[in-house]
């Protein structure tokens, strides 16, 4: 999955050498089971704000094409949904194990450790997550603009139509 996945988007800030871009959510995100997520991290409505690195120079309004490659999201999206999820796995059966050493209720130990490592999961991810997505590779990069649109000039409503 080496293929570059590509958006279109207008730039609405410029932060440094990052540019803050707008897209439009696509209509087969209707249907997404994770469109909770991308709309809590970064969008509402019917639009989604990316940060992705300036490397064309490109302006607030601008036009522009932001690209991933397909591996970067593949590898994003293991950490975030399959990483807590092994913990998960990890700390039942390790509270398991530990039920068959000390004398408490087998149900209790397999919650309790579930928990902690499902949990201890997500507090892993928070802390080292923004070192981890901070590499070159996660960061979403500006490949193409497109010139400005100008502005339509008003219309001159003094010429009478007969």
């Amino acid at each position: 999955m080496a293929e570059l996945l590509t958006k279109t988007g207008v730039v609405k800030a410029i932060q440094g050498r990052m540019a803050l871009v707008v897209t439009r959510l696509e209509p087969v995100c209707e249907s997404c089971k994770a469109k909770d997520a991308c709309t809590s991290l970064g969008g509402g409505g019917a639009n989604a704000e990316v940060r992705a690195r300036n490397t064309v120079g490109a302006e607030a309004g601008d036009v522009v094409t932001i690209s991933i490659r397909g591996s970067s999201l593949l590898k994003a999206s293991f950490f975030i949904y399959m990483l807590p999820i092994l913990a998960m796995v990890g700390g039942i059966v390790l509270g398991h194990l530990l039920s068959r050493l000390i004398p408490v209720d087998e149900n209790i130990l397999v919650g309790l450790f579930g928990l902690l490592a499902f949990s201890g999961a997500f507090v892993w991810l928070k802390k080292q997550g923004d070192k981890l997505f901070r590499k070159q590779e996660f960061i979403p990069e500006i490949i193409s603009k497109k010139t400005r649109q100008k502005t339509i000039p008003p219309a001159d409503f003094t010429c009478s139509v007969e």
